[in-house]
């Protein structure tokens, strides 16, 4: 028999759904984001094809932004996405040139569009902070980077290991937002 306080925590398939949904974007971000960096690294043939699957997320994320928000807050999510995934890319191909000034540069723009993608998602919805959102934010980026930097040095054991806990953050960011769209659905 199912208690009153216990059917309050239920979560329902819908929500369920919701946060599989957003844990699969995130992963998919991670996972594509990884193979751009090896096919990228080793040169391969189907870096073309990597890319735009990886640059096809964004545009996923928006989608699911466009039924919660509409589309005009749902396009200001995939551009600053995108923007991210490009800045990556910057990162990734001035480390491989070893031009420092591009990769602090480059750095530095990563970091500010963690900060503005945190301010902007703690103002679409009340229940998401801006600072939780920069922690999460800052720790993918983190471990993104230092897993270029161990790629490209072709530490690959080392680079494994970043790759999962960057799949625990992606993971951790997953369930941020979800948790935040669910509270967001209860009021709207």
């Amino acid at each position: 028999m199912v208690k009153e306080n216990q059917v309050a925590n239920m979560i329902t398939p819908a929500q369920m759904n919701l946060i599989n949904r957003i844990r699969r974007l995130m992963m998919q971000l991670a996972m594509w984001r990884r193979a751009f960096l090896i096919s990228a690294a080793t040169d391969l043939a189907n870096l073309d094809i990597v890319w735009q699957r990886l640059y096809r997320i964004p545009s996923d994320f928006k989608v699911l932004f466009e039924i919660f928000f509409g589309e005009e807050i749902a396009e200001q999510f995939q551009s600053s996405l995108s923007n991210q995934i490009l800045i990556g890319a910057e990162i990734m191909d001035a480390q491989k040139a070893g031009d420092i000034a591009a990769i602090d540069d480059a750095t530095i723009r990563m970091y500010q569009n963690a900060d503005e993608l945190a301010n902007f998602l703690a103002e679409i919805n009340p229940f998401w902070d801006e600072e939780k959102w920069k922690d999460l934010l800052y720790s993918y980026y983190r471990i993104t980077i230092l897993e270029m930097v161990t790629v490209l040095a072709g530490r690959y054991e080392d680079a494994i290991a970043l790759y999962e806990g960057l799949e625990d953050q992606a993971l951790k960011i997953g369930d941020y937002m979800a948790e935040g769209l669910n509270e967001y659905l209860s009021i709207n």
